[in-house]
């Protein structure tokens, strides 16, 4: 993905065109589910062990992205979406003149990247566990003049004593609920919104940042040059923080091997990360594809065995071009319900007056003349 060319045809060729960074947004959302497949299917074979991980799937994967994106913010100043599509981010307000990321902005881009997702994720299953689901949250004024189905009448007790101090409480739950059930779908829609007029004012060129946190964070993605890879490629392995200066114990030995395992085990991301989104993609394919529904089919049972002619029936010829009945070459070919094959004209009549095959004499109907238009006769 490096040295892509720039898709906007504009005089920045460092800037990334809107389609490099959808693609690395589609490419994050993609990780989650295909990471949650590959869980839920060995979940099924040990259920002992994944059920629980499965059922925190969501807190799993947030952990596991924290890891990854700090590794990848840390060694290569980009997520790892960003640094896969060959981007990085850069300070807007350089310090001393340097425009690398500073510990603030590795931790503050891991809010962004990890922590909102998350929370925002929370919120919407809350939401629709309050409201009713997914057209709740589409459409929620719709659904407030719904009698809230949790809440009873709550009778005030005497001032000063516990129960007044937990029937405040149970109103102040109760009210903020009512706000949150309010006010959320107003919040959902200006998040949406915010993130689609900053694609639309990158896109023209009227902001620099493609995303309203890169904005509060004043980082910009911008394409990495051919110094950026000369470095990497000078730099060599990156160094995990968990590695030490050899001292010759074997306790140190060890821990500088588990952590160049680590280190060497993020960087192989790469490659891992975007082969399971191929995968489960292509399961999601085969799934809903007529490919899977004709290997799940049962084999087709054999053609059955034709019949014989019968002793009474008029004899079938050698020659298997020659018509049984008019006993010439034969012509506008059609089959008999018993398969034997007649000049159209003349099984048509036969059947018109006897209701039978003229070989095997079993019953026909005119209309279970079959007509061949294949070249074989």
């Amino acid at each position: 993905m490096e040295f892509m060319s720039d898709m906007l045809g504009g005089a920045d060729s460092g800037k990334p065109s809107l389609f490099e960074i959808v693609a690395q947004h589609k490419m994050s959302d993609l990780l989650e589910p295909a990471l949650r497949h590959v869980t839920s299917v060995y979940a099924h074979r040990y259920p002992r062990y994944l059920v629980r991980i499965l059922n925190r799937h969501e807190e799993v994967y947030a952990a596991i992205m924290l890891l990854v994106e700090r590794h990848y913010l840390r060694n290569y100043g980009g997520s790892f979406t960003e640094h896969f599509y060959g981007t990085k981010r850069v300070r807007v307000r350089w310090i001393s003149g340097d425009n690398s990321l500073t510990r603030s902005d590795v931790w503050g881009s891991l809010a962004f990247l990890v922590g909102l997702p998350l929370a925002k994720s929370r919120l919407d299953q809350y939401y629709e566990k309050i409201s009713g689901g997914e057209a709740a949250r589409l459409l929620g004024s719709a659904f407030l003049a719904q009698p809230e189905q949790n809440e009873v009448p709550l009778e005030p007790a005497a001032a000063g004593t516990w129960p007044s101090l937990c029937h405040r409480l149970a109103i102040w739950r109760q009210s903020i609920k009512r706000s949150f059930k309010l006010y959320y779908p107003y919040a959902n829609f200006f998040y949406h919104a915010a993130a689609a007029a900053y694609y639309i004012a990158y896109m023209f060129d009227r902001t620099n940042y493609n995303s309203p946190w890169l904005h509060i964070l004043g980082l910009q993605v911008r394409r990495m040059t051919a110094a950026d890879y000369r470095a990497m490629s000078e730099k060599g392995a990156v160094k995990s923080d968990l590695a030490a200066p050899a001292n010759g114990s074997a306790l140190r030995f060890m821990r500088n091997v588990v952590a160049r395992f680590l280190s060497g085990g993020l960087d192989f991301l790469k490659v891992l990360l975007p082969l399971s989104i191929f995968f489960y993609r292509f399961l999601e394919w085969w799934y809903q594809s007529d490919f899977h529904k004709k290997v799940q089919m049962a084999p087709a049972p054999p053609p059955p065995m034709p019949l014989k002619p019968h002793p009474d029936g008029i004899a079938v010829p050698k020659d298997q071009t020659v018509c049984p009945i008019c006993k010439k070459q034969r012509t506008n070919p059609a089959a008999a319900p018993s398969g034997y094959v007649f000049c159209y004209p003349c099984i048509f009549e036969h059947i018109s007056e006897k209701h039978a095959c003229p070989v095997t004499l079993t019953k026909a109907q005119v209309g279970d003349i079959r007509k061949l238009y294949s070249d074989t006769q």
